[in-house]
């Protein structure tokens, strides 16, 4: 007889706890899909990880209900025949049944760099206009559940700075920005220096933004619509947009008006 330690969920969270952000937790910590999560939460008792090591049966649970859910330890007993007879059942499960098993969970926490946070869709349906494009750039920042720097372009950034964070609704990076320009403006060089290094980070300052707001929006889901707090909160502001367009055109007419001003004061001379 050998001890087998499992760890027990039965669809409970802690008092005081949005049952939608320990599902939203349990999907970023443990890269589990919807269909994983239903059935975490179907109200029966499921086996979430399974060993006969208690330490590593211990680290898992701690990890589990650190996401505010309530999840119990028990041991179990098996003839060594027995337990080889039920993991051969198990694997020959489809994936869909197994994802609670402790191999897919195994799997799940090695998951590749490649791995896609299950809050991407939200972070490019915030980030409105050009969130596919927005959405590449995220996926690079958010490799296997954590945010790290990837270097990046972003030639909006490098090209209208201040306009550019104003565009996306990121009002205090535009003022610290604004500091930042009128300081280079004193250096030789320094506006130029300023530009490059805000093209290069914009990207990741922007998922920072995007990612600080999802995550209060999850938070408060409660509370709000979720769906009306991305759509209000999220996208662009288009005043910039109209204000850069206003501008462009009236350099346009100002050296229009300034050359045909010239060509009326040759006039007298050509005649």
């Amino acid at each position: 007889m050998k001890e087998l330690y499992v760890v027990l969920f039965e669809g409970k969270v802690r008092e005081r706890e949005s049952k939608r952000e320990v599902k939203s937790r349990l999907m970023d910590c443990f890269n589990m899909g919807q269909a994983g999560i239903d059935r975490l939460f179907s109200g029966q008792r499921v086996i979430v990880f399974r060993s006969e090591d208690r330490t590593k049966t211990d680290a898992f649970a701690k990890r589990f209900a650190e996401t505010g859910a309530l999840c119990r330890i028990e041991v179990d007993f098996q003839e060594e025949a027995e337990r080889q007879a039920w993991d051969a059942g198990a694997a020959s499960q489809p994936e869909e049944d197994t994802r609670t098993q402790d191999a897919h969970w195994e799997a799940d926490d090695s998951a590749s760099s490649e791995d896609e946070s299950p809050l991407l869709p939200l972070w490019q349906a915030y980030a409105g206009p050009r969130g596919e494009w927005y959405a590449e750039k995220f996926k690079l920042f958010s490799r296997k559940g954590r945010t790290a720097f990837v270097p990046s372009w972003n030639w909006g950034a490098f090209l209208f700075g201040i306009v550019w964070l104003i565009y996306r609704k990121m009002y205090g990076l535009a003022l610290l920005f604004f500091g930042i320009s009128a300081a280079g403006i004193v250096i030789p060089g320094g506006s130029l220096a300023v530009s490059f290094f805000f093209g290069a980070f914009a990207n990741f300052l922007y998922f920072l933004h995007v990612k600080k707001r999802v995550d209060a929006i999850i938070a408060a889901s409660d509370q709000i619509d979720p769906n009306q707090a991305l759509e209000t909160s999220g996208g662009v502001n288009p005043i910039p947009k109209v204000l850069a367009l206003f501008l462009i055109m009236m350099g346009i007419m100002a050296f229009i008006g300034s050359y045909l001003f010239d060509l009326n004061g040759l006039a007298p001379h050509i005649q």
